[in-house]
C-alpha cells in the first residue's frame, strides 16, 4: 500500500493528535478508547483522532506541538485494528522521537482495509 501525505494538527490545550489523508472522504466516526477513527463511505479507516496523546506517547505535551516528520500504520484486518505511530519533534533544538503501538478487536462493522501516511 502507497503511504500517502498526512494533514496532522496536535491540539496542545485539548491534548489531541489528528492525523488525516490530505485527500479523503469522510462519512462517518467511531471510537474505541483514546482513539476515535474517521471512516469512508465504504466503513474502512480514513483517519484517525487520539485523545489524551501526550499520556498516550508517554511524553510531555510540548515534545508533541512541533512535528517534524513520522509515519502513521493503520491496519485493519479481519479480527484487529493495528495502529503504529511514530513521530520526530523538536524541543529546545534538541530531536525526540516517540512511538505507540496499540492493537485492538475490531468492531464488525469495520471493513479490512492498510492506511500508510507520511507526517512531513
Amino acid at each position: 500500500m502507497k503511504e500517502e501525505k498526512a494533514k496532522v494538527v496536535y491540539n496542545f490545550e485539548d491534548d489531541v493528535f489528528l492525523a488525516r489523508p490530505l485527500e479523503r472522504d469522510y462519512d462517518s466516526s467511531f471510537q474505541i478508547g483514546n482513539f476515535i477513527f474517521d471512516l469512508d463511505q465504504n466503513n474502512k479507516v480514513q483517519g484517525i483522532e487520539l485523545i489524551n496523546a501526550s499520556k498516550m506517547f508517554g511524553v510531555p505535551k510540548a515534545f508533541l506541538k512541533d512535528m517534524i516528520s513520522g509515519k502513521i500504520e493503520i491496519v485493519v484486518s479481519e479480527r484487529y485494528i493495528q495502529i503504529n505511530i511514530q513521530i520526530k519533534t523538536k524541543v529546545r533544538n534538541a530531536d525526540n522521537t516517540s512511538s505507540l503501538s496499540i492493537e485492538r478487536v475490531k468492531p464488525e462493522f469495520i471493513n479490512p482495509t492498510e492506511l500508510h501516511l507520511a507526517i512531513a
